[in-house]
């Protein structure tokens, strides 16, 4: 009887080692509570964690490695952009309301690669958004683009499409990744290229609104509606199932129109 006693404490030592219990209910709440609750050995990193920048940067994510980061300022406010990569044909994204420049690196670093400067800001929302997107494309231009391509997610896509308006320079082409908020009028005048990037569940920009938009775009060069599977949002779409396919029509989508 002893020698079974000491078996059952040695087994419930080493279940207990391992993280596990002896079969009682009330046992694992406890064991999961005591491990999540244990800090960190001081000098070790935390588990999937990336230390933060210590120079120039924007949103902890764009360092001066990966470009020439500059800023400047329009109503009070300071708005921090970086241009990426080399070449006569480049691009200005401008992203959805609750974006980063982060999260419009998969899209950057592609067209990058494939020869194309690339243009990201940390949008001023404080009037007229599009006006932002005006200034970097004339920044864009003025540093040796000839071809100037106005990307932009959800209300960036807008904003790309009413800047088109305003810049004196023609566009090369305008891409609109989920732009639920662009209106069918908005694209009336619209001469330049036209592609709009769109997922059928997308409850934030409904299909129906952005076929109704791809009608409306009669005097654009070549307008093109590219329709995904999935709900995902605007840059979101990047890092989806078919992100690579939205990628890929971007990127495509440039090069066609880079003359």
């Amino acid at each position: 009887m002893r020698r079974h006693a000491l078996g059952l404490g040695a087994l419930a030592m080493l279940l207990a080692a391992c993280g596990g219990n002896t079969g009682d209910p009330a046992a694992a709440p406890a064991a999961t509570t005591s491990a999540a609750a244990s800090p960190t050995p001081t000098g070790l990193p935390t588990p999937n964690s990336s230390p933060s920048p210590t120079g120039e940067n924007i949103s902890g994510c764009v360092t001066a490695d990966k470009g020439e980061i500059f800023k400047y300022t329009r109503d009070g406010t300071v708005t921090k952009g970086v241009i990426m990569g080399k070449g006569k044909v480049g691009a200005v994204v401008s992203y959805e309301r609750r974006g980063t420049v982060c999260d419009w690196l998969p899209l950057a670093e592609r067209l990058v690669a494939e020869g194309r400067r690339v243009l990201l800001f940390d949008r001023n929302d404080v009037v007229s958004p599009e006006k932002d997107t005006v200034e970097m494309a004339r920044r864009l231009h003025d540093a040796g683009v000839e071809k100037v391509f106005l990307i932009g997610g959800s209300m960036g896509g807008r904003q790309s499409v009413l800047a088109a308006g305003l810049l004196k320079f023609p566009v090369a082409g305008v891409i609109s990744v989920s732009g639920g908020t662009t209106q069918p009028g908005d694209v009336t005048a619209l001469k330049a290229p036209f592609l709009q990037v769109t997922a059928d569940e997308d409850s934030t920009a409904p299909l129906e609104l952005a076929r109704a938009v791809y009608q409306e775009a009669k005097k654009s060069a070549d307008r093109q509606l590219l329709v995904l599977n999935g709900r995902e949002h605007a840059s979101a779409l990047f890092t989806a199932e078919q992100g690579d396919k939205a990628l890929q029509a971007i990127t495509a989508f440039v090069t066609k129109h880079s003359g």
